[in-house]
């Protein structure tokens, strides 16, 4: 028999999944021969890139010859099409081809056509399914049916696409536009792909991608075919656009899609609303990455092109127009002090470093991102000549969306494209506007409205910048920016100085020193200069309600010395969260959040921003008694030499032992506790604090005692190289000269000066240099088990605790310790025995 095979048309099928969207196509009907569409088609398994070097594996159908692809290819045919498809599974486990809506049929076909649509096919097999489409014209989908014989995991790897099936007539609504929409949540499929030649990846119900844009001209009719292959309701919302219900009669914003259904919206492209980027989403689902952006683009009806376009076609904006900017804005949140601005702020290219050791080292080129108002060199623009010429100054969007589209994407979706895309919004925008003197529009492709890249980046490629709380951001956001630095007041560590808490320490050049400065790139990623503020609103998103999420904080909060994110993901909290976070309202302000309704659990930012009073801003240090808990409390009887702690040093925050029950902290347990008192008693909260208190002064105890064996091991010779025959600390040789006296103390600036740093430093603070540069015995192996004793094991414990995490508080931290010191009893007590036994010899 004699069979005609039709090459398949992709719709442009945003492809929810985990997250997870795609792109579009508009297919016409499948060609008929006779009444009859005849494919032949594979179910294959096939590997797709998640990520990059990071592959997953699928099952995907396909037309023969064709790559699989999730969803399977779009069948759109008219109806009384009868479709015939040699189906041919090539997987290692059963399948079928299951369609929902159509009849089977086997009228005038051969007797291996199927009559019952769940007919498994063994692998290897071929099948002739046979569809009959009279009567049933709508939306539908097709996928495997084998649940039954090993291949149940077959929905959930991608065995599904869409089956469109259109209307003898047109019942008044032809559309110019057809979006297909699928969502499917997956356990075992983390990759699909939504067209032949593209794959994007989600990971994890909390992935965020950038969604999809969907365009369409002013006046367009569209239509979107809305399918749920999942087993749970999925509520769709259209912003900006309503569509009449066939069911109800009634224009609606917002449907709900049963579980293995679907759902046709028809509405007019930008009709009441304009030519804007609006958002539609999934309402439960929307922070799983379930969005898109519907782009309605103005007409030209002059030339026919839309204002969006590219050099050559007509634009909103006239070429000859200066992009917008901020008028040289320039502030000074981050340094106030001239001193402090010459060592960490003011531009120096990459000729040398930052802080108090930038003559002594000359920076790797990654510096420019981490530090950018001091390091930043514009690209040499010789190597983008071309696309200078082809795009005019203010074409921004246009040239990135041809360089790095994914950033533009991002940014369009953005409040900073949209800013007046709600009341709410469009209210903080107009004084936003009162502020830099400036209108902010939406943005519309082919105009510079929005917060423009310029307004961020600069009007000239020749000098470029990169966005600051000094160059930019504090031009909109005053308020943020000073509420930001008040970190600064509480001493560190804190957010403004992390940027000088790493480059200062005198380890960090003393490895550029010796050529090993890339080392430490881990370190500057997150101690990078956080004037920037993308640090936690993320580029080129900006987005607050993302920036309220606990996530955000696990970046850098985490490993063995803080390990926050550890300790509170673990938490009962945390678990809450993790099981509940996607249905709580992260658009709503910190100090807005109902507890328990809002927010069932407590968050990082919810706590931490905390300032008394209901009052919350934009710093996390105000209430913090421990500080990162490395500095010794005044309230243990130390008889190691963490008594003289801090041994006359003069520099914050290594100038004083810790006052836990002093009148300010007092002051600030008492925040915490009114705090803590919004889920649970005062009582409960009190006994909790204090528990970590107690906690904390038992593992400083051990601190000591450990301590005190080392000191006595230097005394009596036993720690083998001594100080004088092993390479001194780092960069002895030029802290005296920098720092002087007045910063390190009489006594710690003579030892310095007269033994060229080969002395033992051992203990918080500075001891913690044995972690960073191991040379020569310096540090000896007792040494780096103390270091990790009190900084790793001791830290873990603190926020273990702190955090209500028990394997943390215990596994993690007060057994760590236990066990580190008895080790460092057992190694010192070998270590004496091996010098008696050494002494005895030489005798």
């Amino acid at each position: 028999m004699k069979q005609t095979t039709i090459n398949i048309y992709w719709i442009l099928s945003l492809s929810f999944f985990l997250g997870t969207s795609h792109g579009y196509a508009e297919p016409p009907c499948l060609p008929d021969k006779n009444g009859v569409v005849t494919l032949e088609m594979e179910a294959r398994q096939t590997t797709i890139e998640s990520g990059p070097g990071e592959f997953v594996e699928v099952w995907g159908y396909c037309l023969k010859g064709k790559k699989p692809t999730v969803p399977g290819p779009t069948i759109k045919v008219s109806e009384d099409t009868k479709i015939r498809v040699y189906f041919t599974n090539r997987l290692t486990v059963p399948a079928s081809l299951h369609p929902h809506g159509v009849k089977g049929n086997t009228s005038d076909f051969d007797p291996f056509c199927t009559v019952n649509p769940t007919d498994i096919v063994e692998p290897g097999n071929t099948r002739i399914f046979q569809w009959d489409t009279s009567g049933t014209p709508g939306t539908w989908f097709y996928h495997t049916a084998a649940f039954d014989k090993s291949g149940e995991d077959g929905i959930y790897k991608g065995l599904w696409g869409a089956l469109i099936v259109e209307p003898k007539e047109e019942q008044g609504f032809a559309p110019d536009k057809e979006f297909v929409v699928f969502m499917q949540e997956g356990e075992k499929l983390e990759t699909f792909n939504g067209t032949p030649d593209s794959t994007e990846n989600s990971r994890g119900e909390r992935s965020h991608t950038n969604g999809l844009v969907w365009k369409a001209m002013m006046g367009e009719k569209v239509r979107f075919h809305l399918i749920n292959i999942s087993d749970e309701v999925y509520t769709f919302h259209a912003r900006g656009h309503s569509w009449v219900d066939g069911n109800r009669g009634e224009s609606i914003d917002e449907v709900n899609i049963a579980p293995f259904s679907s759902y046709v919206a028809d509405f007019i492209a930008g009709k009441n609303a304009g030519p804007e980027n609006w958002e539609f989403y999934f309402s439960e689902h929307m922070m799983d990455g379930q969005f898109g952006t519907f782009v309605v683009e103005e007409r030209n009806t002059q030339s026919g092109f839309t204002s969006a376009g590219k050099t050559g076609r007509p634009r909103v904006t006239s070429p000859e127009s200066a992009p917008p900017t901020l008028d040289n804005y320039s502030g000074s949140f981050l340094y106030t002090d001239p001193k402090l601005k010459s060592l960490f702020e003011d531009f120096v290219g990459l000729s040398k470093g930052d802080g108090p050791w930038a003559d002594y080292y000359t920076p790797i080129p990654i510096y420019q991102y981490f530090n950018p108002a001091r390091h930043y060199i514009p690209p040499d623009s010789a190597a983008y000549e071309k696309l200078l010429k082809t795009y005019q100054p203010d074409q921004c969007v246009e040239c990135h969306e041809e360089t790095s589209p994914a950033i533009v994407n991002e940014w369009k979706m953005s409040d900073h494209a949209s800013p007046k895309k709600n009341p709410h919004l469009a209210a903080e925008t107009r004084e936003i506007e009162e502020l830099i003197g400036k209108e902010l529009n939406n943005w519309t492709p082919g105009t510079t409205d929005g917060v423009y890249c310029s307004y961020c980046h600069g009007e000239d490629h020749e000098k470029l910048f990169m966005p600051t709380v000094d160059n930019s951001c504090g031009a909109c956001h005053p308020k943020q920016a000073e509420e930001f630095m008040k970190g600064r007041d509480y001493g560190r560590p804190n957010h403004p100085q992390s940027w000088e808490a790493g480059v200062s320490t005198p380890w960090y050049a003393e490895l550029y020193r010796k050529g090993e400065g890339s080392l430490m790139v881990g370190c500057d990623q997150c101690h990078q200069n956080m004037s920037s503020c993308d640090d936690c609103h993320f580029s080129h998103g900006f987005s607050a309600a993302q920036a309220r999420r606990p996530e955000v904080c696990s970046g850098c909060h985490m490993g063995p010395d803080h390990p926050d994110w550890e300790s509170y993901e673990h938490s009962k909290w945390g678990i809450i969260y993790q099981t509940t976070g996607e249905k709580w309202n992260w658009e709503k302000k910190l100090s807005q959040v109902v507890p328990g309704v809002d927010y069932p659990a407590p968050t990082c930012q919810y706590c931490h921003m905390y300032v008394g009073n209901n009052q919350w801003e934009m710093h996390v240090e105000s209430k913090g008694i421990w500080r990162m808990g490395v500095i010794p409390p005044k309230e243990v009887e130390y008889k190691s030499g963490i008594k003289d702690f801090p041994y006359g040093i003069t520099l914050p925050s290594m100038d004083r032992k810790l006052e836990i029950y002093s009148a300010e902290n007092r002051e600030k347990r008492r925040v915490w506790v009114e705090l803590c008192s919004k889920c649970h008693s005062n009582r409960f909260a009190t006994m909790w604090l204090d528990s970590l208190d107690q906690y904390m002064f038992a593992s400083w105890k051990r601190i000591d005692e450990a301590q005190l064996i080392l000191e006595q091991l230097f005394v009596d010779g036993v720690i083998q190289p001594p100080p004088d025959e092993r390479p001194p600390f780092p960069l002895s040789d030029v802290i005296p000269e920098v720092l002087g006296p007045e910063n390190l103390g009489t006594k710690m600036y003579t030892l310095l000066k007269e033994t060229g740093g080969h002395l033992p430093v051992i203990g918080p603070v500075l001891g913690v240099y044995g972690i960073f540069t191991q040379t020569d015995g310096n540090p000896s192996g007792i040494e780096t088990a103390f270091v990790e004793m009190w900084f790793w094991e001791h830290l873990q414990g603190y926020k273990g605790t702190a955090h209500a995490q028990q394997d943390l508080s215990w596994w993690w931290g007060a057994a760590k310790t236990g066990g580190s010191l008895t080790r460092i009893r057992e190694e010192a007590s070998r270590l004496r025995r091996l010098k008696a036994l050494e002494d005895a010899i030489t005798k």
